[in-house]
């Protein structure tokens, strides 16, 4: 049976521990600068707590740094343990657990919500390791919990990161504008979600480019001039519009 322990006690942490509590991986322990939130975490998934890092117990199989990016290198070095320790994030480097002999990635290409549950089995998992047993054991964790398991090299792993937050961050900050626009011209965000869920929908089944529709993509001059008269007033709404409209006609002759 392989042995885990956490460290952390935010979304990644959380989403994470409660997809491995449902296999036969044993979680041992839960560390977490947060006292109080770290041990409310570790009592829901059943897990003893540790208030000090230097008391991390040192022969479990995996150690999980799911923390913040800038806490990775400090939290990492602190550790004194003979298992494998790997960080939950996809931009940062594997070296930057360098003072570890075992070392690696586990990165779940997913965005974690507070308050909403995932299925892991559908989200695809990046890892990447310092030698191949250590990729073994990785990927023996992940096939449990996802159905999308990839071993990718660091460079991979940083492009991939790149399209998420194209896709993930930025789709979601032009609903952010879209709903102010709408709200100051007393108009519900709401009639716009079921266009966001049809969006999201096809590309289930198309390709981006072939899923594309709307002005710029037929080229229709007429509705992007009276678009951009009714956005004079928004000026950062307006520079976001023109500068993706423009991009998708130039696109489309990619």
């Amino acid at each position: 049976m392989l042995s885990v322990f956490i460290i952390g006690n935010g979304r990644m942490a959380q989403h994470l521990a409660k997809a491995l509590a449902e296999t036969d991986v044993q979680i041992e322990g839960v560390y977490a600068r947060d006292v109080v939130k770290g041990k409310l975490f570790a009592e829901q998934i059943m897990a003893p707590f540790y208030s000090k890092i230097e008391e991390v117990p040192p022969h479990c199989d995996v150690y999980f740094l799911a923390v913040s990016d800038q806490a990775i290198p400090t939290l990492s070095a602190l550790l004194n343990v003979q298992g494998l320790v790997v960080h939950c994030a996809g931009m940062v480097s594997i070296n930057a657990i360098h003072k570890q002999v075992h070392r690696g990635v586990f990165w779940p290409i997913q965005s974690f919500s507070k308050h909403t549950s995932v299925s892991f089995k559908e989200i695809p998992i990046c890892i990447e390791a310092n030698s191949e047993e250590n990729v073994r054991i990785l990927e023996a964790i992940a096939d449990r919990i996802s159905k999308s398991v990839h071993i990718l090299e660091e460079k991979q792993r940083q492009k991939l990161h790149v399209a998420a937050v194209v896709v993930n961050n930025f789709s979601n900050h032009l609903f952010v504008l879209a709903e102010n626009f709408l709200q100051e011209n007393e108009l519900s965000f709401n009639l716009m979600k079921p266009l966001i869920k049809e969006t999201a929908a096809k590309i289930e089944y198309l390709s981006p480019r072939l899923a594309q529709t709307g002005p710029a993509n037929r080229n229709d001059l007429n509705t992007l001039l009276l678009h951009q008269d009714l956005l004079s007033e928004h000026s950062n709404l307006l520079e976001v519009y023109t500068c993706l409209s423009e991009s998708i006609i130039k696109n489309k002759s990619v």
